[in-house]
């Protein structure tokens, strides 16, 4: 079979598994574990962080490992927005061709919690202008999100004029890497918070990561053991995050 569609998954590529192996097999140890086995997958974790950090230009602290791009998605619209509540922000703002993973936690957001969600249109070629940005902002706007690189049509957003818009109005800019990264530049969005999958990398599915810059007020969706640094809890699957990282270092290199 001569396969071309990479833009919806792709194979696991041979470096990410032989990556991943060890910490399938002998190196199986609970990453929160105080013990060796588990202070041994701690450090291939935090190692995983640190490169995958690099890549975006920001501290190992700001990335969050979850299970694909939807949750990473999730966490970003519904954490963000539900973190803002208490400052009295309840506004979302998100364009109509954004992956379901966004619009519809927009929409959760509206049903369940009262928040208003504004989609400023987006032109003929499925960019959002500026103008139509920065109408559908306002003082009480608790996130913008939308994707880098369309998963449709495949239409790449002007990151640095939109991301202007917004911060000059002081709100956080999620941005959804999931389609671009590995072919642009991900150091150069300076969003707020980003999210890559790592099945379209040459990871497995089911990889994925957030990266929260700063001390942005995020409310967690998963609640537990307070992994992640409380961000989200749960047993932080080691081998995923060493093919996480793995992809998107080869990825990063051969861009």
């Amino acid at each position: 079979m001569l396969y071309l569609d990479h833009a919806a998954t792709s194979p696991v590529r041979p470096e990410v598994r032989a990556a991943m192996e060890p910490f399938l097999t002998e190196v199986f140890g609970n990453p929160a574990s105080h013990h060796t086995a588990g202070e041994t997958a701690a450090r291939a974790l935090e190692d995983a962080r640190a490169r995958v950090a690099r890549v975006f230009g920001t501290r190992a602290g700001d990335v969050v490992f979850t299970g694909g791009g939807t949750e990473a998605n999730n966490l970003a619209v519904k954490g963000l927005a539900l973190g803002a509540l208490a400052s009295g922000r309840r506004r979302v703002v998100v364009s109509p061709i954004e992956h379901e993973s966004i619009r519809e936690s927009a929409a959760y957001l509206a049903r369940f919690h009262g928040v208003t969600v504004a989609m400023p249109a987006v032109d003929a070629t499925g960019r959002i202008t500026p103008d139509a940005l920065d109408t559908a902002l306002t003082d009480d706007t608790a996130v913008v999100s939308f994707g880098h690189a369309n998963n449709e049509i495949g239409t790449v957003q002007d990151i640095p004029a939109l991301r202007e818009v917004v911060h000059a109005r002081r709100v956080p800019l999620h941005v959804d890497a999931v389609q671009s990264a590995g072919w642009l530049p991900l150091h150069e969005l300076h969003a707020d918070a980003v999210s890559i999958a790592g099945h379209k990398l040459g990871a497995p599915k089911g990889t994925g990561a957030l990266v929260v810059r700063g001390r942005l007020p995020l409310e967690p969706l998963l609640h537990g053991g307070g992994q992640e640094r409380g961000r989200r809890s749960g047993t932080v699957d080691v081998a995923g995050a060493v093919g996480l990282a793995t992809a998107l270092d080869l990825a990063e290199r051969e861009r």
